[in-house]
């Protein structure tokens, strides 16, 4: 605290003393008109602003008198378990378990759409039977922070058939190597994540359960927590490395909610649902990154890399940091693509939109190498608002995020190293 404030704040009580240099005060006037009044004003006029500041703090806060701890539900309803599945009883006994086409010709250009074109499955049985690799499931859910449309952005990925593409390093195409369906959407209650978290848990614990990989196509970022923690659930807390590729940290301590969008993260690690010391962040910046964050970050043991690390030593000297940390890191990752850590020249549907950010070759080189070198136990890509996009160009670079993780894990499959090319793809041997 300056010297020229302190005998006013001396003239204080404790209490007093402490609400303006804990910071507690600051939250309720800015911090330039704190200074300005503290300059200007009496001893006794201060001493009455600060008493109503404090009551201001005392009405802010929760209390057990006045305010709900939780919000009451209809307790008539007839749809109180809304996300009951099918009885083993009332499935058509006649279907033999595995993936099926719902498509009406040889190439899926006509029917249901779906991820990739892929075959569809239903229940677990179909995964085991059809030995599937990968099981892309859409969770659109749409109700944390930001610009809401990432409800829609399960079937706008769905509908524009860019997953599944040939890349043009390895030259493989992902679909030829892996078994992969799309399982469908995950049901969610439209107004509360509190109820959606523990169903989503559990789909995506069962899903892993079958030995394929669970792909999760967001909807929001509070997906994130239930997406990880259900692979835990079925790999165990702590087995698996986070690499999140956001602008947000998502590691906001003091909410109100119990779990949204920007608490994600803090939920992962307070848990100890993932370790500190095993999550790496790629691409941070905006509001929600200010001091007492990072530091939380750091004091955590997380490898965390801002926007300003990588305009300071440019982005192929991060990425070899990056890949460091992942090649020292546990065996297996789970990858995580909120698309605001993209420039949002690239892409402009993100619901938390934030200036500046990466490119999508360098989002789509990290993935595609993350997932070749790490056996991957799940994947996430969220936050994708596709009606402020109308040229669709965000909706396929989402999808070029996803077939970029689906081609690192095919050509892992394959036997091939991480930076594998294929000579015909390098060099068209002229002379």
């Amino acid at each position: 605290m300056p010297k020229p404030f302190a005998d006013k704040l001396n003239a204080l009580s404790h209490e007093q003393r402490s609400f303006i240099t804990s910071g507690d005060a600051v939250k309720f006037i800015p911090e330039r008109q704190l200074e300005h009044e503290l300059a200007s004003r009496s001893p006794e006029s201060l001493e009455k602003l600060i008493n109503d500041l404090m009551g201001i703090a005392r009405q802010m806060s929760y209390s057990p008198e006045r305010d709900m701890g939780a919000a009451p539900l209809n307790l008539k309803t007839k749809n109180f378990v809304w996300a009951l599945r099918t009885p083993p009883a009332l499935r058509d006994d006649k279907r033999e378990a595995g993936p099926f086409s719902v498509h009406r010709y040889l190439h899926p250009k006509s029917g249901v759409p779906t991820f990739g074109g892929a075959k569809v499955a239903i229940w677990p049985e179909d995964l085991i039977a059809g030995n599937v690799d990968v099981a892309i499931v859409g969770v659109p859910n749409n109700m944390s922070s930001g610009r809401r449309d990432a409800g829609r952005a399960p079937n706008q990925m769905r509908a524009l058939n860019t997953i599944a593409t040939p890349d043009i390093q390895s030259l493989i195409k992902p679909f030829e190597i892996l078994s992969v369906v799309d399982y469908g959407d995950i049901y969610f209650d439209w107004i509360s994540i509190e109820r959606t978290v523990d169903h989503v848990v559990e789909m995506i614990a069962e899903t892993a359960g079958t030995g394929a990989i669970p792909m999760i196509v967001g909807g929001d970022t509070s997906m994130l927590y239930p997406g990880v923690k259900g692979v835990a659930k079925m790999h165990g807390a702590g087995s698996f490395g986070l690499l999140h590729f956001s602008a947000h940290p998502d590691a906001e301590r003091f909410e109100d909610h119990t779990v949204s969008d920007r608490q994600a993260m803090y939920l992962l690690l307070e848990e100890g649902i993932v370790n500190g010391g095993d999550t790496i962040q790629v691409g941070l910046r905006g509001p929600d990154v200010d001091v007492e964050t990072l530091q939380w970050l750091q004091d955590k043991g997380v490898f965390y890399h801002t926007m300003a690390e990588i305009q300071r030593r440019g982005f192929s000297k991060v990425l070899k940091r990056v890949r460091k940390e992942v090649d020292r890191g546990p065996e297996a990752f789970f990858v995580s693509i909120d698309v605001s850590a993209l420039a949002p020249a690239e892409m402009i549907a993100a619901g938390r939109l934030q200036a500046m950010g990466l490119g999508i070759e360098q989002v789509t080189q990290t993935v595609r190498y993350v997932c070749a070198a790490k056996e991957i136990v799940g994947f996430e890509i969220t936050d994708l608002a596709p009606m402020l996009d109308y040229s669709r160009l965000s909706v396929t670079h989402a999808n070029a995020v996803l077939n970029a993780c689906l081609v690192g894990i095919a050509v892992r499959k394959a036997g091939h190293k991480p930076n594998y090319v294929h000579p015909l793809s390098l060099d068209h041997g002229q002379r």
